[in-house]
């Protein structure tokens, strides 16, 4: 597999070339990062919690306290009665992975991306953490900043993971879901079955120590764990250039598999769709970014 996470200015370089079992490094090696994310300019805002009177100074960025530390958001775009589309990066991603999709959304909906903790300009939290801690800081984000709900979640490899987990434990809040080459909880496992005793030692360890320090394997045994997504538009976006597996491993049966776990992503709503960004990797959001304001587009209500 290949958990991706965002190469965008504010992205963390990991490792060289390296691909992981539940579809990781894919992107990161392939694209990379600039380096120290700790070092970036702290001045997008202050840590003082915002609010709906804060909507303005949101569209520069600020720090949102969510309860003893402060996660960076840029939201642009108002609605008073419209949905908040939420934009969730990839593993290691942060809210620059968006910089090509956002521009070309409806000014009239309100866009929020987001660096998840340990990442860009938000501050550290403790490691490992899970899917479910990050649901939490979203959670508590959107309160924060008053985002009212629905909400169209746009999930970007292990972000897309992210978004399956909070739709499932939110129903009532979501309105629509984009998976955009989003990891399927049941990868790990189904790859596995094809794997070496040593190949599977090797891309777990190399897997959990990304410098996000998220639990990849406990976050996939929670999506599953959640249950069913809400019964509302969902739209999976799929690349059709495959980026590679790593040596020794049978790329026609990885091929094969993945494009079949992309189509059950699609099936998990009556009436899901599927669309293809051609002639794009892994990393859609910078290669095809109008297909996936297409597929944002169709999801809203």
């Amino acid at each position: 597999m290949t958990i991706g996470g965002s190469t965008g200015r504010g992205a963390m370089r990991w490792s060289a070339r390296r691909w992981t079992v539940v579809l990781l490094a894919m992107f990161l090696a392939a694209c990379g990062g600039d380096g120290d994310q700790g070092q970036q300019d702290p001045a997008a805002g202050d840590s003082a919690p915002a609010s709906a009177a804060a909507t303005d100074a949101l569209a520069d960025g600020e720090l949102v306290d969510v309860g003893g530390r402060s996660l960076f958001v840029k939201c642009v775009g108002s609605s008073e009665d419209g949905p908040t589309i939420l934009l969730e990066a990839g593993l290691t991603g942060d809210s620059l992975t968006w910089e090509k999709v956002v521009p070309s959304l409806p000014p009239d909906v309100r866009t929020c991306s987001y660096d998840r903790a340990n990442l860009g300009r938000s501050d550290p939290a403790p490691t490992p953490r899970t899917a479910q801690d990050v649901v939490d800081d979203l959670d508590a984000l959107l309160d924060a900043i008053d985002a009212q709900p629905p909400y169209v979640l746009v999930g970007f490899s292990f972000g897309g993971i992210l978004s399956q987990l909070y739709a499932a434990e939110h129903p009532e809040d979501v309105s629509g879901l984009v998976l955009v080459e989003s990891n399927h909880p049941d990868e790990v496992r189904q790859f596995e079955q094809h794997l070496t005793r040593a190949q599977i030692a090797a891309d777990r360890e190399y897997t959990q120590s990304n410098p996000e320090g998220i639990d990849i394997y406990t976050s996939f045994d929670q999506v599953r764990e959640a249950g069913s997504l809400p019964q509302v538009p969902l739209v999976v976006v799929t690349a059709t250039i495959s980026d590679g597996w790593p040596p020794g491993w049978d790329a026609k049966l990885f091929n094969r598999l993945r494009a079949q776990q992309q189509a059950d992503l699609a099936d998990q709503v009556p009436g899901g769709q599927q669309i293809f960004a051609e002639g794009s990797g892994h990393d859609v959001p910078a290669d095809r970014p109008d297909v996936v304001v297409d597929a944002i587009n169709q999801a809203l209500p």
